[in-house]
């Protein structure tokens, strides 16, 4: 019975612990546990199904029971640190998903408390005394079936047209075990596929397909029906607290990358400006 996951903790768990051009560490930060995966030849990529690169997993406790999350930040400010080590002037923040589905409505969510800037001229960053902010534009595709536009095509079109340095798409996954749901983010450098946790996959982003290095970061929101009892049905499971838990997850990963992304500024002044 093939039940499907994006996380690939999961699926290397699934796998001969000990393969060939795969290298593995796992740290801890106070309750997150960090587990660094490199992929690093292609026949590791064959064996696992994911494309050669890094991918920084964050497990954390259910967010519904967690009142600090401070932690939890930090370490995903981290983990983008450690996976984006160029430097970055201008990001182009994308929040795959649709809002009307909670489940799916992780990225709209987080892109729209990202911290936008592009617009501002360096006279008003100056007269602000911003004058380290750096360039960050956003961006929600929404959905084909709301929009009549393919996410890759919007993103493709804005990208072409503002010419970012990099692309941070964040988006809802799917994974296999129930304790890893709403308590789990998973960073890679290998591009996504939007709409692949709610088993919509539609074409890949990354950087054979739009020539701009595309970060995924993404969330388990639902997991396969198949998980719990053997049905052939295509159905997928959330927990009754989905919007909490989505919130939560949306505040977390906004403020890790608002942080990433304006290092010199406290998030407070960020928050302030959103």
């Amino acid at each position: 019975m093939n039940i499907r996951t994006d996380l690939i903790t999961e699926i290397k768990s699934e796998n001969a612990s000990n393969i060939s051009g795969v290298d593995v560490l796992e740290v801890k930060e106070k309750d997150v546990i960090i587990s660094t995966v490199k992929i690093t030849n292609n026949d590791a990529a064959k064996i696992l199904g994911k494309p050669i690169g890094t991918y920084c997993t964050l497990f954390f406790p259910r967010l519904d029971f967690v009142c600090d999350t401070e932690t939890v930040i930090k370490s995903t400010v981290n983990a983008l640190r450690s996976i984006i080590n160029a430097n970055i002037n201008h990001t182009l923040v994308v929040g795959l998903g649709n809002t009307d589905i909670t489940p799916d409505a992780l990225g709209p969510i987080v892109a729209d408390r990202v911290l936008a800037t592009r617009h501002l001229c360096d006279e008003l960053k100056h007269n602000l005394g911003l004058d380290d902010l750096k360039s960050v534009s956003t961006i929600t595709p929404n959905v084909l079936g709301k929009t009549g536009i393919e996410s890759y095509d919007l993103i493709s079109a804005t990208s072409q047209k503002i010419k970012p340095d990099i692309i941070i798409a964040v988006d809802a996954l799917a994974c296999r075990d129930p304790e890893r749901l709403c308590r789990t983010i998973q960073i890679s450098n290998t591009g996504i596929v939007a709409g692949s946790g709610v088993n919509n996959a539609r074409k890949p982003l990354n950087l054979d397909t739009l020539g701009i290095p595309v970060i995924a970061v993404g969330v388990p929101t639902v997991i396969d029906a198949n998980s719990f009892f053997n049905s052939d049905e295509n159905m997928m499971v959330t927990p009754k607290e989905i919007d909490l838990l989505v919130e939560k997850a949306a505040d977390i990963i906004s403020r890790a990358i608002n942080i990433f992304l304006q290092p010199e500024l406290d998030i407070d002044i960020i928050e302030s400006l959103t």
